[in-house]
C-alpha cells in the first residue's frame, strides 16, 4: 500500500431519521446512498431542504481529472426515490460546502469559495438551478466551511481560515450580525478554539436545551476522520466557551469507513458523507490527464 497515492473518495448518505434522533442514537439502516458516478469522482458536503414534498440535496461534486469542485443538486421524492439532478453552481474557482439557509421566506446558499479570497452569499432566483451573488460576508475573508445559525435574535457564523501548518483544520473562528446579509463582525477572541479535533466546521449548527451545538471535523488521524459535537456553553459578542460532548465515527457503510466530515439537519432525514481511501497508482495517470487537459481539453471528456 503506497500512501503517496492515497485518494479520498466520498459518497453522500440520506439517513431516514430526524436529526435529533440521529444525534442520540445512530442508525445504520435505511440509508440511501449517492455514489460517485465514475472512478476518481466524489460527492460530499451535503446540505438540503424540503420543498413541495421534494428533497433537494446540494453537494460538492469533484472529479480529480479537473480537481475543481462545483455544486450539484440531487432531487428525491418523499419516499427517497431519486427523481432529478441539476448542476446548480460553478465558477472559476473551487466551490464546495454549499450551506443552505432560509431567511424571510427566501433561500440562500453560502458555498466555500476560499480559493477566490472571498466568501459570498447567493440568493436563489430560480430554485434550484439559478443563484444570484448578493453580498460578500466580510471583505476579503476566505472562509472555509462557513456555517450559520440564528440564535437569540442574532446570526452566528462559524468558519475556518486557510493558512500554513494545517491552520484550516485546527482553528475555529466566529462572526456575528443582526442580519444575515450584512453587518458581520469578527469575534474578538478569534480563533476561539485551536484544536485539530474540535475546530473545523462539519455541518449544520443546531440547538438542544437552548444551547448551540456545532458539528466539527476531527482531523487528528485523517482529514475529515469523524464528526465531534461541540456544545457551546457561553456565546456572547465578547466571550466563548465550548465542550466536546459526542463523537460520531464513520461506521455507516462497510466500504466507506475511513472518514465522516459533514452532518446536516434536513427535516425528517439527516444527511451525512463518508469516504474511503483509494491507494491505486492509477491516481498518477488521473493527475497526468488533468495536466494534459489544460492543453488538450478533449482528453478529459467530463
Amino acid at each position: 500500500m503506497d500512501k503517496k497515492n492515497k485518494t479520498d473518495i466520498w459518497a453522500v448518505g440520506i439517513v431516514s431519521q430526524t436529526f435529533s434522533k440521529f444525534i442520540k442514537r445512530k442508525s445504520r439502516q435505511n440509508i440511501v446512498w449517492i455514489y460517485p458516478e465514475k472512478p476518481y469522482q466524489f460527492f460530499a458536503d451535503p446540505f438540503g431542504l424540503w420543498k413541495e414534498n421534494r428533497l433537494y440535496i446540494f453537494v460538492e461534486a469533484l472529479d480529480y481529472r479537473i480537481k475543481k469542485g462545483r455544486i450539484d443538486c440531487f432531487v428525491f421524492d418523499k419516499s427517497l426515490k431519486r427523481i432529478g439532478f441539476h448542476h446548480a453552481l460553478s465558477g472559476d474557482v473551487h466551490l464546495s460546502y454549499p450551506f443552505i439557509v432560509k431567511d424571510k421566506n427566501k433561500i440562500y446558499m453560502i458555498p466555500e469559495s476560499s480559493q477566490s479570497g472571498k466568501t459570498y452569499i447567493y440568493k436563489s432566483t430560480d430554485f434550484p438551478t439559478k443563484w444570484e451573488k448578493v453580498e460578500e460576508i466580510m471583505a476579503d475573508v476566505p472562509m472555509i466551511d462557513p456555517s450559520v445559525i440564528k440564535y437569540k435574535n442574532k446570526w452566528w457564523l462559524f468558519y475556518a481560515l486557510p493558512g500554513p501548518k494545517g491552520r484550516a483544520l485546527k482553528e475555529l473562528n466566529i462572526a456575528f450580525s443582526d442580519n444575515l446579509l450584512n453587518g458581520w463582525t469578527a469575534h474578538p477572541k478569534n480563533p476561539v478554539t485551536v484544536d485539530i479535533e474540535n475546530s473545523r466546521p462539519g455541518g449544520t449548527p443546531f440547538i438542544i436545551d437552548n444551547l448551540i451545538h456545532l458539528p466539527v471535523q476531527d482531523c487528528k488521524k485523517t482529514y475529515g476522520g469523524q464528526i465531534n459535537i461541540l456544545r457551546i456553553e457561553k456565546l456572547t459578542d465578547t466571550d466563548f466557551k465550548a465542550k466536546q460532548i459526542k463523537s460520531i465515527k464513520p461506521d455507516f457503510h462497510k466500504n466507506y469507513a475511513d472518514g465522516l466530515h459533514t452532518l446536516s439537519e434536513c427535516g425528517k432525514v439527516t444527511l451525512i458523507d463518508c469516504k474511503y481511501h483509494d491507494y491505486s497508482p492509477k491516481r498518477k495517470w488521473i493527475d497526468w490527464q488533468r495536466r494534459l487537459g489544460r492543453f488538450f481539453p478533449f482528453i478529459l471528456k467530463i
